[in-house]
């Protein structure tokens, strides 16, 4: 079993994850448990339909999207088009705060993804911290009760391939030029608005319950946030969902905006897109195949079409060949939309 597979089973295992093998509204089982590995709560996700749900998805604004990065937007873009309100999240103070990134540098680039998530056609809302005062109102809402020192200790053992994450980053990481570093302060006030962007939409935005779509190695953000909120007077609903991980180019366990050569990205030539599509198919079981996982977090396709091509993907030949074509055609498309 590859690193990565132990990594999803010692992850449910130790933080009592459901895996998240259920339909939510008119998205199918199969689809849901090929783009995402677990949840908080799997009950919740089946209820998604009879309560006022939100579902979120965000990133980080160090650099252009790779494919990790397009599986949050569709993500929250299936959940939207099944009905469900959905919205993207740029987290532009965040890196302003806690990394010291030029603020004009992380506000175009926050406009670049947003003309982005319109021209893949995503119709949910696109939200930044920078704009959105109503949550800044509820950070200051929540201050007089969080203190970030007292954070809470997760007593899990590192895998394998956590370890490679580290190794990968302390070797080869390359953050922005701009990023000039922050403060102790500067990082608790972004840890702050963090936490308001998860109780906001049931705290003061009127739903019954939000889904954070997360990266399984982010997934530690929302049992922080769930700590925290237990200390303040307000009752949030809050659940977390996490994708599955893009295997890495070039050996890296991880696609990364911050390591030069682990991703495919949106900056990147058409033509270099597909050619780094088909380099990566390296005939792997579907389970550990690069082109696969992309394929269930990035494509237009139902459960029952990537049923179907990890049958094929397993059994190589040319219709495998044929759909990595496909899909080396469909990631160029999409690279030709990033406005940059």
């Amino acid at each position: 079993m590859s690193a990565l597979r132990d990594h999803y089973e010692a992850v449910r295992e130790e933080f009592g994850y459901d895996r998240p093998d259920v339909d939510i509204g008119s998205l199918s089982a199969s689809l849901v448990d090929r783009a995402f590995v677990a949840a908080t709560d799997a009950d919740a996700l089946r209820q998604a339909g009879d309560r006022d749900t939100l579902f979120v998805a965000s990133a980080g604004l160090t650099g252009p999207p790779h494919v990790g990065t397009l599986g949050q937007m569709y993500a929250v873009k299936r959940f939207h088009e099944a009905g469900f309100d959905a919205q993207f999240l740029l987290a532009d103070y965040e890196k302003y705060a806690s990394d010291g990134r030029d603020l004009d540098a992380v506000r175009d680039l926050a406009d670049d993804y947003r003309t982005f998530l319109d021209r893949i056609g995503y119709g949910g809302e696109v939200r930044t911290q920078y704009d959105d005062r109503g949550v800044m109102q509820t950070a200051f809402r929540l201050a007089p009760h969080v203190e970030f020192e007292d954070g809470p200790e997760f007593d899990a053992e590192s895998t394998e391939w956590v370890r490679r994450v580290r190794a990968a980053y302390d070797d080869d990481q390359q953050p922005p030029a701009d990023a000039t570093g922050s403060t102790d302060f500067g990082s608790r006030t972004a840890e702050l608005l963090c936490l308001a962007d998860f109780l906001h939409p049931t705290v003061a935005g009127g739903y019954d319950q939000t889904v954070f779509v997360l990266g399984v190695d982010e997934h530690a953000l929302a049992l922080a946030n769930d700590y925290y909120a237990a200390k303040t007077p307000f009752e949030p609903a809050f659940e977390g969902l996490f994708t599955r991980m893009v295997p890495g180019l070039d050996g890296y366990p991880k696609m990364a905006k911050t390591i030069p050569g682990s991703g495919i990205t949106m900056e990147m030539a058409p033509g270099e897109v597909r050619r780094l599509v088909r380099e990566a198919d390296d005939g792997a079981t579907p389970a550990e195949s690069t082109v696969y996982q992309m394929l269930c977090l990035v494509s237009e396709h139902d459960g029952k079409r990537l049923d179907e091509l990890a049958d094929a993907c397993r059994a190589g030949g040319e219709e495998w060949d044929a759909a990595v074509e496909a899909y080396a055609d469909f990631l160029a498309d999409l690279a030709a939309a990033w406005p940059a």
